[in-house]
């Protein structure tokens, strides 16, 4: 059955991509240059799905599950403006994780090459990091925030880091029957310094903090990785971070600035200049976040009730004037518990939880690269986006919601692929 699985997925490298797996890779290589071309090719995807639910084979439990836990989060929303008021535009971005489920079961279906993704996700991270010396360097911008203004500073920081360990888990993958090993070891080194280098550029000190985390994820890419190599590997590469962070002048003063402005909050907690910048608001936003859930901790504020209540605050002079700017807290369980209550948090939750035993077990249960691959490189989306969303949301901004979608979509329809293949391969 796993020699079935192997030969499916090579047979699939050695010829071109069926059109939709494709279009996938394309929008996942021009995802940190145009996100907007991106989510274009997410919708046109999207609507295949439409007609392979239509015209396809039968769903398949593995599909069944993933469209599931990718609904929760929606389905969320829904009962809580069902309950406290509507605001349909609210459902735009949440809505995107439904068109994931569409793409996955187009590529669970097409079939998708992991040197091909892992290619694109290398792209991608090259990229970002070009970028990053260009605005950072050659403009002498002190923050990037994506080519022209096309991203935010902190989701452009943050995918470029994810972007660059997914590539990093593609080149470990990869060099499992390459006839150059050593090529793909070197693209996956360079890819995630760039990614590494355009997250330092952009100033997105909440994401550094999951560097570590996505560093060890990508390195189950390959199972034949000894335990002390893997340590080592990992090792090296935080230390190679680490040196990194540690020469750059604009690193250093970020990190002292958040310290100091953090510090300045926990003295002053009431006083509205301690709020005026991305430390303090965080703190206050988040207290404020949790004081309103503890009066309503069934249904929150409402999603659709939020932007009333914020601009009360600061008409109160409860919150500075910013606040009223700002789309949520900045932290997606703070967010949730506030505006939707226990219900919306316990559907973030249980995406998370159910989004990672989804991949885990296909990681656990396969020594096959491609399928460890596709594994990893979903778990690394989800954990990274999910400790990322502790400082930021995950739905903060359209173009991180196109990359959280796509970088969830590709891998999950991917490994429903190979379920797929797997079951055709069983004997009777």
């Amino acid at each position: 059955m796993r020699a079935s699985t192997c030969s499916d997925a090579r047979l699939l490298a050695q010829h071109p991509l069926p059109p939709p797996a494709l279009l996938a890779c394309l929008a996942v290589a021009l995802m940190m240059v145009s996100p907007a071309i991106a989510g274009v090719v997410l919708v046109v995807l999207a609507l295949w799905g439409i007609v392979a639910i239509v015209q396809g084979p039968a769903v398949t439990a593995e599909e069944r599950e993933w469209a599931w836990l990718s609904l929760l989060i929606p389905a969320a929303y829904v009962l809580n403006m069902a309950l406290t008021g509507w605001a349909m535009h609210l459902l735009d971005r949440p809505m995107h994780l439904a068109y994931g489920v569409l793409l996955a079961l187009v590529l669970s279906r097409a079939g998708l090459s992991m040197r091909v993704f892992a290619l694109a996700t290398v792209v991608a991270a090259l990229a970002a990091g070009g970028i990053a010396l260009y605005e950072g360097v050659l403009l002498d911008q002190p923050r990037v925030f994506g080519l022209g203004g096309r991203w935010n500073a902190v989701p452009f920081g943050n995918f470029s880091l994810l972007v660059g360990s997914v590539a990093l888990a593609g080149a470990l993958a990869c060099r499992h029957g390459a006839r150059h090993p050593g090529r793909w070891l070197a693209a996956g080194v360079l890819a995630f310094g760039a990614g590494t280098y355009a997250s330092m550029m952009s100033g997105s000190r909440g994401g550094w903090l999951a560097l570590p985390v996505l560093v060890l994820i990508a390195s189950y890419a390959s199972r034949s990785i000894h335990r002390r190599h893997r340590m080592m590997i990992v090792g090296g590469l935080l230390l190679a971070a680490v040196a990194a962070f540690s020469a750059s002048d604009s690193v250093r003063q970020r990190l002292a600035s958040a310290v100091g402005n953090v510090t300045a909050f926990l003295d002053a907690p009431a006083a509205l200049e301690s709020m005026d910048n991305a430390s303090g608001i965080r703190l206050a936003m988040w207290r404020w976040g949790l004081g309103h859930f503890v009066e309503q901790p069934w249904t929150g504020i409402g999603y659709a009730n939020f932007a009333q209540q914020r601009t009360a605050s600061v008409a109160r002079g409860e919150m500075p004037a910013h606040f009223d700017e700002l789309a949520n807290l900045h932290n997606e369980l703070v967010s949730s518990l506030a505006f939707g209550g226990l219900p919306s948090a316990f559907a973030v939750l249980a995406f998370w939880a159910l989004g990672a035993r989804f991949f885990l077990r296909s990681l656990r249960r396969s020594a096959d690269p491609p399928q460890r691959f596709f594994a990893t490189a979903g778990l690394l989306a989800l954990v990274g986006t999910a400790l990322f969303s502790m400082t930021e949301g995950l739905f903060g901004t359209r173009a991180g919601t196109y990359g959280l979608t796509l970088m969830l979509a590709l891998p999950a329809g991917a490994l429903c692929h190979l379920a797929r293949t797997d079951k055709r391969g069983s004997p009777p």
